[in-house]
């Protein structure tokens, strides 16, 4: 575990001493000063997303992630997901779209709103992540199995896809699958670990 993280924690790091340094040059016009900055920002925001994710699936695999139950409604959820990805999905000239079939009399349930909407955007940024055209569709509808009502949302792309024989290595710690695009090199291997561990708290599964 320390393997991995001190490497994914020494980039940004590097980024915020190395520019930090640049800053104490004399004569350092003022544009240049506001373009390490932001690359000091950027590299800080780095840091607490990889500091926020060790934390996050050390409390999961420690059993200490607690669950916090409180009314959602599953509407309001997808149009707040489909309202903040909008712009970057526009940016990359994809087609973004949600299908909803929940009716409006199904749509308020109970569950831990944070933590499945940390599972979506968590789904939808991979996907904007790893399609360059194309579309991108989010959606949810309500499923019968053995009796039970479930509800079943999904996330499709038309991205650069993931070979069968990995698919059930990427919900694995620290796995990112070997595949020629750089992006899918970039991060901590942490996310879809964290959020099959979500979904796993609030009594679902989650698949390719």
């Amino acid at each position: 575990f320390l393997a991995n993280m001190s490497n994914e924690i020494r980039t940004p790091m590097n980024g915020i001493l190395g520019f930090a340094e640049l800053l104490k040059q004399p004569n350092l016009t003022g544009d240049k000063q506001q373009e390490f900055i932001k690359i000091i920002e950027r590299s800080g925001f780095q840091m607490l997303k990889i500091i926020n994710d060790i934390i996050d699936i050390s409390k999961i695999e420690s059993g200490l992630m607690q669950l916090q139950i409180e009314g959602t409604n599953i509407d309001e959820l997808l149009e707040y997901i489909y309202k903040f990805f909008k712009p970057e999905a526009e940016c990359k000239g994809i087609q973004f779209s949600v299908i909803n079939k929940i009716p409006t009399n199904a749509a308020s349930v109970k569950t831990d709103s944070e933590k499945l909407n940390a599972v979506l955007i968590n789904l939808v940024k991979n996907a904007i992540k790893y399609t360059n055209n194309g579309s991108i569709q989010i959606g949810c509808e309500l499923v019968k199995h053995k009796g039970i009502k479930s509800l079943y949302f999904f996330v499709k792309d038309t991205g650069i896809g993931i070979a069968k024989n990995k698919q059930k290595e990427i919900f694995k710690r620290f796995m990112q699958v070997d595949i020629s695009n750089k992006m899918a090199r970039q991060g901590t291997g942490l996310g879809l670990s964290i959020t099959k561990g979500y979904v796993k708290m609030l009594g679902g599964s989650i698949r390719v």
